[in-house]
């Protein structure tokens, strides 16, 4: 029993080692199997992976850029558009008032016409009823036309003074009257012509107003696509995503005008600069002439005086020079502008719209002057000619503000309020709002009633 005792202990202990040993082996096959940690190769998938995601990302933001830019082009183009047509009715305007006055002229010379004729036929039949004979006379009433009338007054001398002076006066009216006839029909024909313009240029607005909204219907509808894209790339929501968009846009307006308000500062320091060193010239300029007037007057007052005390006269006063007049008052009524053009805010846009439901730019701008009593005609480049110039700096509330290659081109106007903003009605889609005046084409000065 003794000898038994080891060599029990002997085997539980080599069994004990064997079931390590293979507890090890074991441990060791399934961690090589099964690591804990990424692997090469997933890593690399990963990064390919985050790099795609991005990559498309990226993209589709492009994109919806890009969208944007379109619609606002689209929408630029059919606001140039029905400003187009508003200069066409506004040139169609003036020339019918032309066609008008023209005829009323023509009609009153025709009147002066009929009245001297009228005259010498009288007194060819009170000549003819006492059995005298026309004589020279018979040449006027039997004349082709004005201009052979007048020949043949200057070319009788046998008809008596009196007599000579009715029939030139009859020759002369005749002759007037049809030159009236003459621009009456021009007249008309340019009302024609400019009727013609506006009907087509009614007809492009019209286009470029269904366009535009056809356009923002497709792209509305391509940036929404775009929106449920990147709210699953980027794990959101898609109102998370329309706000981040939203977002995105209002910064770039914010840079972009920004950046505009920046050059036109730089504008008009260099305006002001140029104007003070021109002002500093005139001053110098005016300066040397009240020296040099200062001193003939101090020359002609010594010798007034000497001539004075050699006559035992009374030395002359100089008269004081008459002030200069007061300088124009400003145009008043501007709260009542500013009134009513707040009143008009969320009220929709449509092209040649003049209230009281819906507005376009130079109709929004037209009728709230109106409330100051101030008559603008309802087109931007009329507009610009109706108003004085002041700089971009130098702007007032209720001035108005142009955008476009030049004022007398601009294709949008908006009514300044102050603190770099304004009240427009902006384009087809859009209602009356306040908006940032800086923007690309903003005509570096404004207009002021």
């Amino acid at each position: 029993m003794p000898k038994a005792l080891p060599a029990r202990r002997a085997l539980r202990t080599g069994a004990t080692l064997s079931m390590v040993g293979v507890l090890a082996v074991s441990l060791s096959l399934s961690a090589a199997a099964d690591p804990v940690y990424p692997s090469k190769s997933q890593v690399d998938r990963a990064k390919t992976a985050v790099a795609t995601t991005s990559g498309r990302i990226a993209s589709l933001d492009a994109q919806y850029v890009a969208a944007s830019a379109r619609l606002a082009q689209v929408q630029d183009r059919a606001a140039a558009a029905a400003e187009a047509y508003n200069g066409a009715r506004y040139e169609l305007d003036q020339r019918s008032a032309e066609t008008t006055a023209a005829k009323k002229r023509a009609a009153q010379a025709q009147d002066v016409a009929d009245s001297a004729g009228l005259q010498v036929r009288r007194y060819a039949a009170s000549v003819y009823q006492q059995g005298g004979n026309l004589g020279e006379l018979e040449a006027y009433l039997s004349s082709t036309g004005p201009q052979d009338l007048m020949d043949r007054a200057t070319a009788l001398e046998a008809v008596s003074d009196a007599r000579a002076q009715n029939l030139q006066k009859a020759a002369a009216a005749s002759i007037v009257a049809d030159t009236m006839r003459q621009q009456a029909a021009q007249a008309e024909a340019a009302q024609a012509k400019a009727a013609q313009a506006a009907e087509a240029a009614r007809n492009a607005a019209q286009s470029q107003a269904d366009e535009a909204k056809s356009a923002a219907a497709q792209i509305q509808k391509q940036q929404s696509s775009l929106t449920v894209q990147l709210a699953t790339l980027r794990k959101t929501s898609v109102t998370l995503e329309r706000q981040r968009q939203d977002g995105l846009a209002a910064a770039a307006a914010a840079r972009a005008a920004a950046a505009e308000a920046a050059r036109q500062a730089r504008l008009a320091a260099e305006r002001a600069q140029a104007a003070k060193t021109a002002a500093a010239k005139r001053a110098a300029r005016a300066a040397a002439a009240r020296a040099a007037e200062e001193a003939a007057r101090q020359k002609a007052a010594a010798e007034a005086a000497e001539a004075a005390a050699s006559q035992n006269k009374p030395r002359p006063q100089p008269q004081p020079e008459n002030p200069p007049p007061p300088p124009p008052s400003t145009n008043g009524g501007v709260s009542a502008v500013l009134a009513y053009a707040r009143a008009q805010i969320g009220k929709p846009y449509q092209w040649g719209g003049d209230g009281p439901n819906s507005f376009d730019c130079s109709g929004l701008t037209m009728r709230a002057w109106q409330r100051a009593g101030v008559n603008l005609s309802h087109y931007t480049g009329a507009q610009w000619g109706e108003t004085a110039r002041v700089a971009i700096s130098d702007l007032r509330p209720g001035d108005l503000v142009f955008y476009g290659s030049s004022g007398a081109d601009s294709h949008h106007v908006g009514l300044y309020v102050g603190s770099g903003q304004m009240i427009e009605a902006p384009y087809t889609g859009a209602n009356v709002r306040y908006a940032s005046i800086y923007r690309s084409d903003l005509v570096p000065y404004g207009g002021r009633p």
